[in-house]
């Protein structure tokens, strides 16, 4: 078995020498500052059984806090001379405090920037209160914590900005992401339980072990203000990790309510929430005014009263608000950072002008933790890729996954994910259903990358452009939603309204993302149909975005419940306009037709206005003429064709609109597609249909000649 560290210390009231700040509040430093008390001023307790005590390893210097449920001392350990926070929590028992040990040493284990280090653990038996205690030691933060950092704008009743508060949720989701991965709850989340670096950083700290938050003795204990921020289901069932995510909601309440309520009175309010759930609305009310409305949707989804209707917090990442929150933070430089460390420096050199694949990968391995070479190194790869067609065998699965570090390692630098995206792109093509670009380490750099240059068109387009590859393969679709690759591309699409290129490749992502029918619903909940429409409103001049827009809602208009946003935007006139416009061109007409066919069958106002224009006295062209001229042109071209047919297939079940059809003498076009594709059942069967609806006799076999 482990040997596990006894010793005493004092449970006490430090003497007032040790309650004096040392004014030195970062880790490191001599013992001789600390008010004149030397090593030989704390001597070592001595056990029959103990390992080393805690005072022969560190030395106590300031108590911070005297309270339930744990006591907290800044103290120095004497081999490295860093400062370290010692916290002292009293066990039910012996076999309590074993298990608690065991529990903690875990806890070592434990490496992420946003998740407190444990250094070290004692069990202490004191004879002056019959009691157990378990010692912590863990990384000391003499710049406070959250609760300290609120406090400041309580007073002055300041707004803390959006920006802020978006840093600290990024980087609390990004430990209790790590938390999960690990299997652990925090169990404990508070503000002062959340510690700020001087950079701003925030760590989560004070992990509440099982044992010791399940011991009725010290929950009593637990003050009220400790207590607000638990979950309200933690009196009736166990903590698992929504309850965590309410507790983080808590949080976030009390940083966006900072410049209304003062600690006491939010407190209360909190508790209110918790007992009439309704209230939490008003308060949210209030600071819509303020925050943004992705940021008030998070704290109410956080603060659901029902543990049920609360996310987990994997399902929680995939919303895009948290997404950019995440994307803000730099814990995805943890592995450049540990590489750094462990090699003191990475190589850095230009690279030579080559044209050689396995050169220019070695180049990328090299100087790997430095953007500018890899930028460099991924464009030459990019320029190897374009100009030979056989560069891909050179770039085996190894080489993949080290152009997908390099990326991650990177996620900030544009030109590196602009030529990275254009590399795995060209690699997509030539895949095979195994390959490393179909799994999720290469899949989740999409959202990261997307997110992270929101602003930016050119690497939105290729990061557009991967999708659209990746979405080929059905696992990797699913895996591209589930990261919230389709808020992405709408938000892609929203915020650069005007680029057409960027439009058309959305468009085309989304058609192909919505062929799933699970993905097609995840498509319909975003609202997808509306952005195609306004895609193709905008961009009706550009053949490529017509095409891409009317394939996009070929594929979302398999959902009726897509169909709301179609008249409102007066998407039937957008896609006459739209062949109008490029009726030399097959696949325009082909998608357009497609799309008209579905919409026309499904609303008997989209089949009315086919025949009109927008307004009366408009010169825009009516539907009729305009199919019409876009059959003279194409009536060879089997696809158009069935489209067109299709078409008038639809509009022929309307008995109005078969009067306006007949006096267009639409059955003679008929007549000439059935002569022409006598053979083509898909031509055939609509085209019959079509003639019997608009009441066309058979042909005579003379008037067939």
């Amino acid at each position: 078995m482990q040997e596990i560290r006894v010793s005493p210390i004092p449970t006490k009231t430090p003497s007032p020498s040790y309650l004096k700040p040392t004014g030195d509040d970062s880790n490191g430093g001599s013992d001789e500052d600390d008010n004149g008390i030397e090593e030989e001023d704390v001597i070592p307790a001595e056990s029959e059984f103990r390992a080393a005590s805690i005072y022969e390893i560190y030395k106590v210097l300031q108590c911070i806090s005297l309270s339930s449920p744990g006591s907290v001392f800044v103290v120095r350990n004497r081999q490295d001379r860093k400062k370290y926070a010692l916290k002292k929590v009293e066990c039910q028992d012996e076999s309590a405090a074993v298990i608690v040990f065991f529990e903690e040493m875990e806890l070592k284990k434990l490496d992420h920037p946003y998740v407190i280090r444990y250094k070290d653990f004692f069990i202490t038996y004191e004879q002056s209160d019959s009691s157990v205690y378990i010692n912590i030691i863990t990384d000391y933060f003499p710049d406070g914590d959250l609760k300290q950092w609120i406090n400041e704008f309580q007073e002055t009743k300041q707004v803390i900005p959006e920006k802020a508060i978006k840093k600290v949720l990024g980087e609390t989701i990004e430990g209790l992401v790590y938390l999960k991965e690990k299997g652990l709850i925090h169990r404990n989340i508070k503000p002062s339980n959340i510690f700020r670096k001087k950079s701003g950083t925030v760590v989560l700290g004070d992990l509440g072990v099982s044992t010791i938050m399940s011991d009725k003795r010290t929950n009593t204990r637990q003050t009220f203000k400790g207590s607000v921020f638990m979950a309200p289901e933690i009196s009736m069932q166990s903590h698992d990790e929504k309850s965590d995510l309410y507790s983080l909601g808590g949080v976030m309440l009390n940083m966006v309510t900072a410049h209304i309520y003062g600690e006491e009175e939010f407190y209360k309010k909190l508790g209110d929430i918790k007992e009439s759930p309704e209230t939490l609305n008003e308060l949210l009310e209030e600071v819509s005014h303020t925050y943004s409305k992705s940021l008030v949707n998070i704290v109410q989804i956080l603060l659901r009263h029902k543990h049920n209707t609360r996310p987990t917090i994997l399902e929680l990442i995939k919303s895009g608000f948290i997404q950019e929150c995440m994307a803000s933070v730099d814990s995805t430089q943890l592995d450049k950072r540990s590489r750094q460390k462990q090699t003191k420096a990475t190589k850095i050199y230009s690279l030579t002008e080559t044209t050689d694949a396995l050169k220019v990968l070695e180049y990328i391995a090299d100087t790997i933790d430095h953007e500018s070479c890899v930028a460099e190194g991924l464009s030459a790869l990019a320029d190897i890729v374009r100009d030979n067609e056989n560069a891909y065998k050179l770039i085996d699965q190894k080489a993949r996954n080290l152009i997908s570090l390099a990326m991650w390692d990177n996620i900030f630098n544009k030109d590196v994910q602009i030529s990275g995206c254009y590399v795995l792109s060209n690699l997509v093509t030539f895949a095979k259903p195994d390959d490393i670009l179909f799994s999720p380490n290469v899949v989740t750099i999409i959202h990261k990358i997307m997110t992270a240059h929101e602003y930016e068109p050119e690497v939105q387009l290729a990061a557009a452009n991967l999708i659209l590859a990746l979405s080929a393969d059905e696992k990797a679709g699913h895996l591209i939603v589930q990261l919230g690759g389709i808020h992405d591309i709408l938000t892609a699409m929203r915020h650069s309204r005007y680029h057409a290129s960027l439009n058309a490749i959305c468009c085309m992502a989304l058609w192909s993302l919505a062929a799933d029918s699970e993905n097609l619903k995840v498509a319909c909940k975003e609202n997808a149909v509306r952005d195609v429409c306004m895609a193709l409103n905008t961009h009706k001049v550009s053949p490529n975005v017509s095409e891409s827009a009317a394939a996009a809602l070929i594929s979302l208009l398999l959902d009726d419940s897509c169909y709301d946003p179609f008249n409102e935007l007066d998407c039937v006139g957008n896609l006459i306009y739209a062949i109008h416009l490029h009726t030399k061109n097959a696949k325009v007409v082909k998608n357009c037709c497609k799309v008209l066919a579905t919409v026309v069958q499904a609303n008997e106002e989209c089949a009315y206005r086919f025949l009109t224009s927008a307004q009366p006295e408009d010169e825009d062209p009516t539907g009729i003429a305009t199919i019409f001229a876009a059959y003279e042109l194409h009536k060879d071209n089997a696809m158009v064709v069935e489209g067109i047919v299709r078409l008038l297939v639809e509009l022929a079940s309307y008995d109005e609109i078969c009067l306006d059809l007949n006096a267009a003498k639409v059955s003679h076009q008929l007549y000439e597609v059935k002569r022409k594709f006598i053979k083509n059942k898909d031509i055939m069967g609509p085209c019959e249909e079509a003639l019997a609806k608009l009441g066309a006799a058979p042909k005579t076999k003379d008037q067939k000649s």
